[in-house]
């Protein structure tokens, strides 16, 4: 692989391609290949791992695909899903093959991290420390997600040298204010994920979240990151303005498509 191909812009990649680097950012407990399809298990911790990624083609029928798809997730008492771009010709596949209706829409985005680095760093941030970590910390689990996670949470968001944790906390009670997670594409490293952004009720509107960001970003562009992906639900209006501002834009929309009982022939 050539450098100029390590360095790929979001708007060079369509939309396998990109799916294949999201996929690289979200951790999960068992995997297995189906052609290009990868199936994942985390004991039912998050849709993304727990789902059908179809990052590469298939080689055999879909009615076949689904069919295995079922048998591996029942195996593990899971209910099988598939990840899917909201509206593509694969959707509308799974449409025809009789998946359920798509749940948990969202949108993937992606900008440039220079200029969005630039951005939080010209605004004015709280002056209180952020604690980073190259792993989730039980205080650090306590916010995210409200606390709601299984033992597993902590494989599964991952560990090392390209993860970074942040964390900002309550000077007197020590509890978590806001949360941050960014990690590195396992290849070249050129793009750099963010995920569990997130600010306690009682401190919002204060710009933890915007300090929580800039940390996650100098520490990506410090490792030689070069663009920025993030996903987030529709209804979060205050992240997406906030991420627009920074200059991201929406890749594409995807949901998680049900795998149900297989159609009947007629």
């Amino acid at each position: 692989m050539s450098a100029r191909s390590t360095r790929i812009s979001a708007e060079e990649l369509g939309t396998r391609e990109l799916l294949a680097v999201a996929a690289d950012f979200w951790g999960y407990l068992e995997s297995a290949s189906l052609d290009g399809w990868e199936l994942r298990a985390g004991a039912g911790f998050t849709n993304r791992a727990n789902s059908v990624w179809p990052i590469g083609p298939l080689r055999r029928p879909l009615t076949q695909a689904l069919d295995e798809v079922r048998a591996w997730y029942a195996e593990r008492g899971l209910s099988p899903q598939v990840l899917t771009e909201i509206g593509s010709e694969f959707d509308r596949a799974l449409t025809e093959h009789g998946c359920g209706a798509g749940h948990d829409d969202a949108y993937r985005q992606t900008a440039p991290l220079a200029p969005a680095l630039e951005a939080l760093v010209q605004r004015q941030h709280p002056n209180v420390p952020v604690s980073t970590a190259d792993r989730a910390q039980d205080r650090w689990l306590r916010l995210y997600r409200a606390g709601a996670v299984p033992p597993q949470a902590k494989e599964i968001l991952g560990s090392g040298e390209r993860y970074r944790y942040a964390t900002i906390y309550d000077e007197i009670s020590g509890e978590p204010l806001a949360i941050g997670r960014a990690a590195l594409a396992g290849g070249s490293r050129s793009w750099v994920g963010l995920a569990g952004i997130e600010t306690a009720p009682n401190a919002r509107r204060r710009g933890l979240a915007r300090l929580i960001l800039s940390t996650l970003l100098r520490w990506a562009a410090e490792q030689g990151a070069e663009r920025v992906m993030l996903e987030v639900r529709r209804e979060n209006e205050a992240a997406i303005t906030l991420y627009r501002q920074l200059g991201f834009a929406t890749a594409h929309e995807y949901h998680y498509r049900m795998v149900t009982e297989a159609v009947p022939e007629t």
